[in-house]
């Protein structure tokens, strides 16, 4: 009782602060009632009070109407309570243009939006995986060398398999998966992304995967056999730690954020340029300067993916959709060419959230129209942004 009311606080002085003064206080009060009951209800009272807590109000509404002069906007209020888990949308993020929305669920780790099937290519054969089946895999001589379970793949140690066999797991548009190797490395996989593995390491030397896409790895330590993750243009070398690595061809730049331990961070042809992180930092592979920069970034940024969020800190609007295609595995026209050069801030959970859900929520920062057309069976959605 004393956390509900000590958020209905904070609400109201937000109100005091900020566009919503001006509306009704039956509007106010019923707006507040459900955003409370729908913060209890996901459990996310003691993370609600921190970030309200952690707010400066003054600053971040004056920076709005900075902005809001600047540009010409008009003011807009959402015409009704969203249903879904727009938490502080209507309080706080009308004004200083960052959308926090959905349930973070810090231990589910599950497939995104309908689409096509997680792929496993053996060498031999291929398979499709299933999100609700399990079945084993087996190299053409009989051997079992891992088993796979809901959106998860398990390699064994293999220690009988004497040949060298890679295998190759894809992730499409709309899903995100979860593989461990035989060294019991786990990696998490973000959509669009596809994975080369051996099925068993090497007893001496490195141990080498090749990985276009994001992923997220928590290296087995084995001061003996440093672990490799190959990209396009990047080589990263560790022997034990965790890290997110982002190679996706329609961006700018291939970045590796450490969140623990330490890798070594150089260009794949040359192997120049190496370059040490500290946790904390992100190293990225410049592809337009080809040089590698450094800087100290907020990790939670960049790894939340790995629990459904999907984060965005001044993005410009091109990258967001192209993020929202992988994610939700939908197909994004824009029309609108009045919203291509702004940036947004956002954060989703796709584990909550549907396609409708994030552009409503967006409509709040910046007005635009939108039309999401249903795909037939086993066809993506289109999405038409007008």
């Amino acid at each position: 009782m004393q956390q509900k009311e000590t958020l209905l606080t904070l609400i109201k002085k937000l109100k005091e602060s900020t566009g919503w003064k001006d509306k009704s206080d039956k509007e106010f009060e019923d707006f507040s009632q459900e955003l409370i009951g729908r913060i209890i209800e996901e459990d996310l009272v003691d993370e609600s009070l921190e970030f309200l807590e952690g707010l400066d109000v003054d600053k971040d509404w004056k920076s709005l109407e900075a902005r809001m002069t600047k540009t010409k906007v008009k003011k807009l209020y959402p015409k009704r309570i969203l249903k879904y888990a727009a938490i502080f949308v209507g309080v706080v993020s009308l004004g200083i243009g960052f959308v926090w929305i959905g349930n973070q669920n810090n231990d589910a780790i599950l497939s995104g939006m309908d689409g096509e099937y997680v792929t496993l290519d053996t060498g031999s054969d291929r398979t499709l995986i299933e999100s609700h089946g399990s079945h084993a895999v087996t190299l053409p001589s009989g051997e079992t060398v891992a088993v796979h379970n809901g959106d998860t793949l398990i390699y064994g140690s293999n220690e009988e398999i004497k040949d060298f066999v890679y295998n190759e797991l894809n992730i499409p548009n709309g899903k995100m998966f979860t593989l461990v190797l035989s060294d019991g490395t786990k990696i998490y996989l973000n959509s669009g992304t596809r994975i080369k593995f051996p099925v068993k390491f090497p007893e001496n030397g490195r141990r080498e995967v090749l990985v276009y896409g994001e992923a997220y790895f928590d290296v087995t330590k084995d001061e003996n056999r440093p672990f490799v993750v190959n990209s396009k243009e990047v080589a990263i070398e560790v022997l034990g730690t965790q890290f997110n690595l982002s190679s996706y061809d329609d961006q700018n730049e291939v970045a590796t954020v450490l969140v623990e331990g330490s890798v070594s961070l150089s260009h794949a042809e040359n192997g120049k340029d190496g370059i040490l992180l500290k946790p904390g930092e992100k190293g990225a592979w410049n592809r337009g300067k080809g040089i590698i920069e450094v800087e100290e970034v907020d990790v939670s940024l960049h790894t939340g993916w790995v629990n459904g969020e999907v984060v965005f800190r001044n993005a410009p609007f091109t990258e967001l959709l192209a993020s929202l295609e992988r994610t939700y595995n939908v197909k994004i026209e824009n029309t609108n060419d009045s919203i291509i050069g702004q940036t947004f801030s956002a954060r989703f959970n796709r584990n909550v959230e549907k396609i409708e859900d994030v552009l409503e929520a967006l409509r709040i920062i910046t007005p635009f129209e939108y039309e999401v057309v249903d795909g037939k069976k086993g066809k993506k959605k289109d999405v038409k942004i007008k």
